[in-house]
């Protein structure tokens, strides 16, 4: 069967012991969180599993808190789910045999991990009967819950199709950095404003034109965000009509040039860093967590050539088995974004087919560079309030954060591409 388990952080310890004892009992196991012992809220987790169960995505389910009872309570909320919390093997197997659990719940704070594998053991070994006087109990049981079930509820209980990446699916998740796991995004737009202001300025008095500030809202977006450093230079400079030599790699950030003045927003961001750090997005580590406990494979895709200092500040640069940056694309003479290449190298470092890798990405360049390499999945992340401009530019799905992939929050069916 497929079982999915989950845990606030009081039950992560026997969640961890539990879930490899299922794969030994010759069980798939998808494991919805916690990752660690960090305080978190065990509805949460009661939701993210009881989804996995009402979709078809798990057969059954080992729901696991502090005592059991807010964990029990809470996956009893969601209609279609039979919870049972259960610490002697009668109740665990009986539950089952004539009230159809599908959800065994347990208190890895009351019972040890000998117990607990008794009572797994005993609950996914049961069958449910299907005898007339269990059946006519449990139809009773539902005419209950439709009877406190809103219209609207009803509807969402027919239409909801949580968003589960699983690996019969897809191979390999491919993440943009700035803006989808770091927050870093803000310090490279604030950078881009600075060097770009500084030089209008000056260019606007040599060539006697009115100054025109970099604006963060539109110029960002439009010519520079999740684009090669120099590339982004030179499309601003010409949705201005000001034309500079190109320069080269080694110009000092004093030059103006092309290369100058990609060089001066690099020293800004490095002094950025080294001042005030970076964070990674709490919902993306949660995320990339749980890809690589179901052995999804994950990349870092981006154009900037500060991607591992950035990683390494944000304590995240071990959650990757590829990176693909700036000095990767200049090494290999790799197109940036929007062009697919960068993404491309990735998946084939990954040994993953592009149908059955996703794309993950904040800027609009991203996402059309995914949607060009005909990924099986592109999600938009929606940091700066244009979720819509991402759908059109084709994102499949659109999130505010990664974390709701992994809290069936949204409401759209997460679909490969056609």
């Amino acid at each position: 069967m497929r079982i999915v388990i989950g845990a606030d952080h009081a039950g992560f310890p026997l969640k961890e012991t539990l879930a490899d004892y299922i794969r030994l009992l010759g069980h798939s196991v998808l494991d919805v969180g916690t990752y660690g012992t960090e305080t978190v809220d065990y509805p949460d987790f009661a939701e993210a599993l009881t989804r996995t169960l009402i979709d078809g995505t798990a057969d059954r389910g080992v729901l696991i808190c502090g005592s059991g009872v807010g964990a029990s309570v809470a996956a009893n909320k969601v209609p279609g789910i039979r919870a049972g919390l259960c610490h002697d093997t009668y109740s665990a197997h009986q539950g089952v045999e004539h009230d159809d659990m599908n959800v065994l719940v347990l208190g890895g704070r009351v019972i040890g991990p000998e117990l607990a594998r008794e009572l797994v053991t005993a609950y996914l070994r049961a069958v449910f009967t299907r005898d007339e006087r269990h059946r006519r109990r449990l139809q009773k049981v539902d005419a209950i819950e439709d009877r406190y079930t809103s219209h609207t509820q009803q509807l969402e209980k027919q239409t909801f199709r949580p968003p589960v990446i699983t690996p019969d699916r897809y191979d390999a998740v491919l993440l943009d950095m700035d803006g989808v796991i770091t927050d870093t995004a803000s310090i490279h737009a604030a950078c881009w404003k600075m060097m770009f202001d500084e030089f209008l300025q000056k260019w606007a008095s040599q060539n006697a034109q009115p100054f025109r500030s970099f604006d963060i809202a539109t110029d960002y977006k439009l010519y520079v965000d999740g684009k090669p450093r120099y590339q982004g230079v030179r499309d601003f400079l010409k949705s201005r009509s000001i034309v500079l030599a190109e320069g080269t790699p080694q110009d000092p950030p004093s030059a103006e040039t092309v290369c100058g003045l990609g060089n001066r927003k690099n020293e800004l961001v490095n002094a950025r860093l080294a001042s005030a750090g970076a964070e990674a997005y709490p919902g993306t580590v949660a995320f990339i967590m749980y890809l690589r406990r179901m052995g999804i494979k994950t990349a870092v895709v981006t154009s900037s050539q500060n991607c591992q200092a950035v990683l390494q500040a944000a304590k995240v640069g071990d959650l990757f088995d590829a990176r693909v940056d700036g000095d990767v694309l200049v090494k290999h003479h790799l197109a940036g974004k929007p062009a697919p290449d960068s993404f491309l190298k990735a998946a084939e470092m990954l040994q993953a087919m592009p149908k059955r890798a996703v794309v993950v990405e904040d800027a609009i360049s991203g996402v059309k560079a995914g949607a060009q390499g005909g990924f099986g999945l592109v999600i938009g992340v929606d940091r700066k309030g244009n979720a819509e401009e991402l759908k059109a530019q084709g994102a499949h799905i659109v999130v505010n954060d990664l974390a709701e992939l992994l809290i069936g929050s949204l409401t759209q069916p997460l679909e490969p591409a056609a």
